[in-house]
């Protein structure tokens, strides 16, 4: 897991209402891709309440959601609503490091690689995907059966403790010399299938996966099938110790780029008149596969995307359960709300309990700016 400091500059909530009572105005599209720009339109146009938005940005400045620094809101494909909260040091051009968000971009460039036959199906074996390590240590019945499917849905079983204090699995990962034979070599816990674990190794074996099926690494393939059919021009990717692209929490772009990729998504994978990512895909990927537990509980989970359970009281301001969302350690948001025509996105550094706050906002004040 990774972290870092921000400074702090925000406005007063007095200030930011006074805006919004005198008129609502957007900041100039500036250098968005001529060929896919995002369209600005009031949110009344797009019947949404823009008191609402007004309340807040300002209760937002004046931390009673804790540190969120970006809020964008896509209705209808228009972006209605676009605030940064320390603009001097995190505005427009600012590449948001994602974190976890990175997974949900892994999916699709997973959902892709299947769709143009790059892949083999998701019932392959995991030492079928990995025959350069023909001497995976623990191989035992069960790991034998785990599958690409276990893999997304992180029920691979394997041993695994991404969220203790101190030493825990990704730590050790991270300290050791090849990231891949890591995860490879854990004992194994559960049968796969049986129990879901959240687990950051999953997602870095799924980056040498698209390596060692595309021939391409993970970011040459994105920017050729993904990133640049939607206009997503600059953005960074790390790469591990032993030269894997981090597809577990390496990725950052702007929060205008995770409004195309929310809008991509939200529109089943299609962007103007291509698709993109298989629209079969993001049914299944963004689907509850198993219902999560432990510090994720109430969310459920897909192929690398959060849905809420029913009990998560956001639930209940929806008339439909069909929210899915990409959630990043900190409070990275890209959530989407398919019967809503809505893409809500946030960053922030809100960190344990905190990272909640951002469904409490979203239950507060954008749900209910719904006028229709």
């Amino acid at each position: 897991m990774d972290c870092y400091a921000r400074p702090w500059a925000r406005v007063p909530g007095k200030i930011i209402l006074l805006l919004f009572s005198l008129g609502w105005s957007f900041p100039s599209i500036g250098a968005e891709s001529a060929k896919i720009p995002l369209t600005p339109a009031t949110p009344e146009s797009q019947q949404l309440d823009s008191t609402q938005f007004a309340k807040a940005i300002a209760r937002i400045a004046d931390g009673q959601y804790g540190e969120i620094d970006s809020l964008l809101i896509l209705r209808h494909g228009y972006l209605v609503l676009e605030h940064y909260f320390s603009p001097q040091y995190h505005g427009q051009t600012y590449r948001q490091p994602l974190k976890s968000v990175t997974k949900s971009v892994t999916s699709a460039l997973v959902g892709i690689a299947l769709e143009q036959g790059y892949l083999p199906a998701l019932e392959t074996r995991l030492t079928e995907l990995f025959p350069q390590y023909p001497d995976i240590g623990n191989l035992d019945a069960r790991k034998k059966a785990v599958t690409l499917e276990h893999i997304l849905a992180m029920t691979a079983g394997f041993e695994w403790d991404e969220f203790s204090i101190g030493y825990n699995s990704d730590d050790k990962m991270m300290v050791s010399p090849d990231w891949i034979r890591f995860v490879l070599d854990l004992p194994m816990s559960h049968a796969p299938g049986e129990t879901w674990v959240y687990n950051s190794g999953c997602s870095l074996l799924l980056s040498q996966i698209l390596r060692d099926s595309t021939g391409q690494a993970v970011d040459a393939f994105a920017r050729k099938h993904l990133f640049g059919p939607i206009g997503i021009e600059k953005w960074n990717w790390s790469i591990t110790k032993n030269s894997v692209i981090n597809t577990a929490w390496g990725l950052a772009m702007s929060r205008r780029d995770m409004a195309r990729f929310g809008m991509l998504i939200l529109n089943e994978g299609r962007w103007q008149d291509r698709q993109v990512v298989p629209a079969e895909w993001i049914r299944r990927s963004t689907g509850v596969k198993v219902l999560g537990t432990g510090d994720y509980f109430p969310y459920a989970y897909g192929y690398h995307w959060w849905r809420l359970q029913d009990p998560e009281p956001t639930v209940a301001m929806l008339e439909v359960n069909d929210a899915y969302f990409a959630l990043g350690f900190g409070g990275q948001f890209i959530f989407i709300v398919p019967h809503l025509d809505l893409v809500v996105v946030s960053t922030a550094s809100n960190f344990g309990p905190d990272e909640a706050l951002f469904l409490k906002l979203l239950r507060d004040h954008i749900f209910t700016a719904v006028m229709d």
